[in-house]
């Protein structure tokens, strides 16, 4: 199995028992029992998946239809965990199948309200096994299972909370600071989509591809893609291309688990990419010098919102 998606799968299973640790930090409890709750917590953190695909199967990602699920459920397991309330048993348990919808939630589509609504969502962040959500989660759980004061070990497991939000929050501002930055050094038309995301799969190549988000600029002439370090550093173009005739920008939810892609419809069958070489303001117009296949230079103008070839 490869490594990073053993990572992805214990992710899931690190992620409930984090659940079971916070919710059990401040409550007397034998290793034993913790260790059969961590056990349980972990199964569970994996329950979704065992259920079925998520496109297959919505509901084994939703909020609501687990949320439900999960009430008899755990209304049965507390014959195993007599020591512990209905409610603590819910937090640890429900609390690990909602950990596992929301770290998906955060690395590709789930359907979060199904049956209420079948649209898939997702807050692309992370790729899951992303080491900065696990291993702060890992540390929390030993803290947990190991003899050290309740009082410290509650509140560590709220340091690292915070910890895994802040970052998830910064990633978010970054997500923002690159959408800002493709808008000041490239000119799009206003039918332009930018997409911002984590790197695909075929891009995962190092652990600091964990901290790489990819951008994608489609638009009615132009195609940007790249890649940009999460911390710091300058944005890698993988492809800067330009048209020579507009084409019909495409939004549909027709892509996996129901999420959305966009694309650019050709304007004619053998229209060719130019690969751009530089970009310049020129007054009020924008110049672009391209290249095309051959290896010839050609010019085009961007004025009152088209681009034109000169």
């Amino acid at each position: 199995m490869p490594l990073i998606l053993m990572m992805h799968i214990f992710t899931h299973l690190i992620a409930g028992c984090f659940v079971a640790s916070l919710a059990l930090a401040r409550k007397e409890i034998s290793f034993m029992e913790k260790i059969f709750i961590l056990g349980a917590s972990s199964c569970f953190g994996i329950l979704p998946d065992l259920l079925g695909p998520r496109d297959a199967s919505p509901w084994s990602h939703s909020l609501i239809v687990m949320g439900a699920l999960m009430l008899p459920l755990v209304y049965l397991l507390r014959f195993f965990f007599k020591k512990r309330s209905y409610i603590e048993l819910y937090v640890c348990f429900a609390g690990s199948v909602f950990a596992h919808i929301l770290v998906d939630y955060l690395g590709h589509g789930v359907h979060l309200i199904y049956p209420f609504s079948p649209q898939a969502y997702t807050l692309p962040l992370i790729y899951l096994g992303d080491p900065t959500l696990w291993m702060p989660m890992l540390l929390g759980t030993l803290a947990f299972m190991f003899p050290v004061k309740m009082k410290s070990r509650s509140g560590l497991n709220v340091l690292l909370l915070l910890f895994v939000l802040v970052y998830l929050g910064l990633k978010i501002v970054r997500v923002g600071q690159i959408e800002q930055k493709l808008a000041r050094e490239f000119t799009f038309t206003p039918e332009a989509v930018v997409q911002v995301h984590p790197v695909e799969e075929n891009q995962m190549k190092t652990f600091a591809d964990f901290w790489t988000l990819g951008f994608d600029a489609t638009d009615s002439q132009r195609i940007v893609r790249g890649t940009v370090p999460v911390w710091s550093g300058q944005m890698r173009w993988n492809l800067n291309g330009i048209y020579r005739a507009e084409g019909e920008v495409v939004v549909e939810r027709t892509g996996k688990d129901g999420l959305e892609v966009v694309y650019r419809r050709p304007s004619s069958e053998n229209e060719v990419l130019l690969e751009v070489l530089e970009e310049k303001k020129d007054g009020n117009d924008v110049l672009i010098v391209a290249r095309d296949r051959e290896g010839n230079r050609r010019w085009f103008i961007f004025r009152k919102g088209k681009w034109g070839f000169l």
